[in-house]
């Protein structure tokens, strides 16, 4: 009793033990732009490497694509092909209608190169121009294919490998008239196939039970969905619910068929969806469930001219609504019949389309982005990522890369973007004046620093002013402005001439009293208001000082400095209005020519100071002050 327990005890524990190896971990669905995502729930706990993506490749965008030729010209006229791994290599086994064959192309493990070898299976003694849908799979070790010829499907056995000539098998399908599209999933223990019937216009199951090694038994099951020349079909899963979605090249529509939980449902619902996002001729249809979320892709067999890829987008899951847009043609698609399943390789995304057209084959890929703040990282805790822009993404995990017990995990993110404020540029206003801010439209709420909550304020005085806006989302941005006040002068002069002479008042030269007044410009871009009072009165004449000048080079007023007669024991100073000396002089003939240290002064109002003594009243010591303008 006792070693059963622990017998039992350590049944348990293996099996928690190995049902933990599954990669896996938890991230919000969405977040806002640069706000940093955490990863948290990461198993398994005791895995031999980790490792992370967090930009792979996302089915959800546009694909790249590159137009492979046609491999050693075997291909004539190619109709479906069909991308399978098998451990680290991979294979694309495509029909080809011109020539009655199956090409198969081996890429070793680089699906982003042209295939290593390609080879010409043949027609296995009954392929004819009727060839069309190919499907190969693995079944507990074993690699089978099939291929559908008219009303014939072709069973090939590889064996163990996919490189090995395959034993060939011919079942005589009764329910059928001329195939087209074939895939064949695995329900549970059992492996089911469907394949379209493009003349008679139905939809058969094939029952093979549970080994692909034996022949299967058939249900017609009519023409559910209105189907008009099926020509191909995509099975999936969606949370237990199966469902199929068929290519009606007769009247470019697409046919969902709900099976509901089981395949093989005797009376699925099927309808038709009509052309959803433009199809036209549309031939072939792959379905991707990647990081929690489906995608499709169509092909539209028309002209290489035309938009030849149809993106199918899901809404609420396989069951909901279903639109479509048109994807630039990448990659040289002429007349893309059939397209094949999409594998995940690393961090691309790949799948293959048939060019019946141009008999050629395109690799379409979804490579991975840049916009992580980190594309990888190697370990079992990442650091916080973050998204500067808005849109969809993938964060991937793989776990024990290279043993029997690799896994991997990949979830979407939803990077939202923030709302657009912008205050502008830093701002000057002048004393009296009113600037008006403005965190503009998009927003759901408002905070500035000046505890507002509306989109717009107005200020009046220097400092440096923030807003904090949020969307719908929440979304917060944060934009500053600095605004600055100028200060506006007024300055009054009360000066007194002697008869004969004249003070520069009011852009002019006066030589009678009164008040006058002068508007500068002044350097922090606001106005400074001069007014003076003069007085005009008969007074010996000992020094005389100009109340302007020009110093703009023109041998006129260039220089500011006094007249006087008989004058000694001469010093001028001269100071701007913050009391900085920018000039001084003891020769009465030597005047100020408007720099500083060899940096033109700017137009403003400056003082003077200067003590002299004349000849006419010796050992008295004068001191006069005053101001001037420096005009330009």
């Amino acid at each position: 009793m006792k070693y059963r327990i622990l017998l039992l005890l350590f049944l348990q524990v293996s099996w928690v033990l190995c049902r933990s190896q599954s990669a896996d971990f938890s991230i919000p669905d969405t977040v806002c732009e640069d706000t940093p995502v955490s990863i948290t729930g990461v198993q398994p706990l005791a895995a031999n490497s980790y490792k992370w993506s967090f930009c792979a490749g996302n089915a959800s965008y546009e694909p790249d694509g590159v137009n492979l030729g046609n491999p050693n010209q075997l291909l004539n006229a190619p109709r479906f092909i069909t991308i399978v791994q098998d451990g680290a290599n991979y294979f694309s086994f495509a029909t080809s209608t011109g020539n009655s064959r199956l090409i198969r192309c081996y890429y070793s493990n680089l699906l982003d190169q042209n295939p290593v070898s390609i080879t010409d299976l043949g027609n296995f003694g009954v392929l004819t121009n009727q060839v069309t849908g190919v499907q190969v799979k693995n079944d507990n070790g074993n690699w089978y294919g099939y291929v559908l010829n008219g009303n014939k499907l072709v069973r090939l056995a590889f064996g163990t490998s996919l490189l090995s000539t395959p034993a060939t098998h011919v079942v005589t399908l009764s329910a059928m008239t001329t195939g087209s599209g074939l895939v064949i999933v695995k329900s549970g223990t059992n492996w089911v196939g469907f394949c379209t019937d493009i003349d008679a216009n139905n939809l058969v199951r094939l029952d093979f039970g549970t080994t692909l090694a034996s022949d299967p038994s058939e249900v017609n099951l009519g023409n559910t969905g209105q189907l008009d020349r099926p020509s191909s079909l995509v099975v999936a899963d969606d949370n237990n619910r199966w469902y199929a979605f068929i290519c009606n090249i007769g009247n470019s529509t697409l046919t969902r068929v709900d099976f509901g939980n089981s395949l093989l449902n005797l009376n699925p619902n099927g309808v038709n969806l009509g052309n959803v996002g433009g199809l036209n001729l549309n031939a072939g249809i792959t379905l991707i469930n990647d990081c929690g979320g489906y995608n499709g892709f169509v092909t539209n067999c028309v002209i290489q001219s035309d938009l030849c890829i149809l993106h199918l987008v899901f809404t609420g899951g396989l069951g909901g609504t279903v639109t479509g847009y048109h994807i630039q043609n990448n990659g040289v698609l002429n007349k893309p019949y059939g397209i094949s399943e999409i594998l995940r390789k690393g961090d691309t995304l790949y799948a293959f389309a048939a060019n019946y057209g141009s008999s050629s084959i395109t690799r379409m890929f979804f490579p991975s982005c840049s916009d992580a703040s980190q594309p990888f990282y190697v370990g079992i805790d990442p650091p916080p990522i973050t998204y500067p822009d808005s849109g969809n993404y993938n964060i991937l995990l793989t776990v024990n890369e290279g043993l029997p017990t690799r896994s991997s995990k990949c979830r979407n993110i939803v990077v939202i973007p923030k709302p657009g404020v912008d205050l502008g540029a830093d701002r000057k206003i002048c004393e009296g004046e009113i600037s008006a801010l403005d965190a503009g439209p998009g927003s759901t709420s408002y905070l500035w620093s000046t505890g507002a909550t509306t989109r717009k304020i107005n200020v009046d005085t220097s400092g440096t002013y923030w807003v904090r806006a949020w969307n719908s989302a929440a979304c917060e941005t944060l934009d500053t402005v600095m605004v600055t006040v100028g200060k506006t002068e007024s300055v009054q002069v009360d000066t007194t001439i002697c008869k004969g002479l004249a003070y520069w008042a009011q852009q002019a030269m006066q030589t009678t009293s009164g008040t006058y007044r002068d508007t500068l410009q002044m350097t922090n871009g606001c106005d400074s208001v001069v007014t003076t009072k003069l007085v005009v009165d008969e007074c010996p004449l000992l020094i005389w000082f100009p109340n302007a000048f020009t110093p703009d080079g023109n041998g006129v007023n260039d220089f500011f400095k006094p007249i006087g007669k008989d004058i000694i024991k001469y010093h001028l100073q001269i100071f701007d209005r913050w009391g900085s000396l920018d000039f001084q002089s003891t020769d009465i003939n030597k005047g100020w020519d408007g720099t500083v240290k060899g940096v033109i002064a700017p137009p403003d109002v400056y003082t003077y100071i200067v003590v002299f003594e004349s000849i006419s009243y010796p050992g008295v010591v004068h001191k006069e002050k005053g101001t001037f303008n420096l005009i330009r």
